[in-house]
């Protein structure tokens, strides 16, 4: 009896310990009136620098903005202030599972690697891969980036599935990771890369800078499926409820109409997109 009662007391104790482990990220929000959120600088139209506004914008951000309004209404708090962290993927990433921000608003591939590390928010987007080219490069389709350069943004998930796509349909193409998608596309601007592989609606967006629109072209053939999601820290179920609360209430409100069509104009949301948007517009 008496060993059954010390090890009732140890797992007890060991339980409180867990507990008081746990991340309690709404209690800190409430507490200092302040929510910190990571955003990729430069993924237009998902997460970029304003360089009128000298603000982060896009569609994750306002995504994450009306999140935080959500959130701020949960707790009942006079005012909620937004502070603002840029960086890279695997920096976003890193970023929110050592508990430095509450959440990341870029443009995040969930993955059951990366589940390993952070959770995630329910979808927010559906993206494809795609490669686009120099109009100048001779490359029609895949097979023709047989001994050319692929530019990448180093520790995307774009990286390692095109790489895998390459490989696996024997293209012996050379892929060429650089720091971040702006310098990846400006080697191919220059010549330095004859491709450049992303999501295809972050491809749109560096494009458009090209006015004359005749110096790039975008390839019929997609190579991956990305569903975008915002990463959260690991063990606090509560902050990922407030959270899919929040974009729970953006669909079921319509809000997310004129947030889709201010960024991604003149496209329309694909059929599986507007069924993702219906699936997470979940009752209380």
């Amino acid at each position: 009896m008496k060993k059954l009662l010390t090890f009732t007391l140890l797992a007890a104790f060991a339980a409180g310990v867990h507990a008081a482990d746990a991340p309690n990220t709404l209690a800190k929000i409430k507490s200092t009136k302040t929510i910190n959120l990571a955003y990729a600088q430069n993924s237009a139209p998902f997460s970029f620098d304003d360089t009128k506004t000298f603000k982060p914008a896009g569609y994750s951000v306002n995504l994450c903005e009306s999140i935080a309004g959500s959130i701020k209404n949960q707790l009942g708090l006079d005012e909620l202030k937004i502070n603002w962290v840029a960086g890279t993927t695997p920096e976003r990433l890193a970023m929110v599972a050592e508990g430095k921000v509450d959440m990341e608003c870029g443009v995040t591939t969930n993955t059951l690697k990366r589940q390993e590390n952070v959770d995630f928010s329910t979808t927010t987007f559906l993206q494809t891969g795609a490669l686009l080219v120099r109009s100048d490069s001779g490359v029609k389709k895949a097979s023709d980036l047989a001994g050319k350069k692929l530019a990448v943004a180093a520790g995307t998930t774009t990286q390692r599935r095109v790489t895998e796509a390459l490989s696996n349909a024997k293209i012996a193409a050379e892929v060429v990771p650089f720091k971040n998608r702006d310098e990846a596309f400006q080697a191919l601007e220059d010549n330095k890369a004859q491709a450049l592989a992303g999501d295809k609606i972050v491809l749109v967006g560096l494009v458009a800078r090209d006015s004359s629109n005749t110096r790039f072209a975008m390839l019929d053939e997609d190579f991956s499926l990305e569903p975008y999601a915002f990463a959260l820290r690991r063990g606090d179920p509560d902050f990922r409820l407030a959270v899919n609360r929040g974009l729970a209430r953006i669909y079921q409100s319509g809000e997310i109409v004129p947030i889709f069509d201010r960024w991604f104009a003149p496209f329309k949301p694909s059929e599986v997109l507007i069924a993702i948007y219906g699936l997470n517009s979940m009752e209380e």
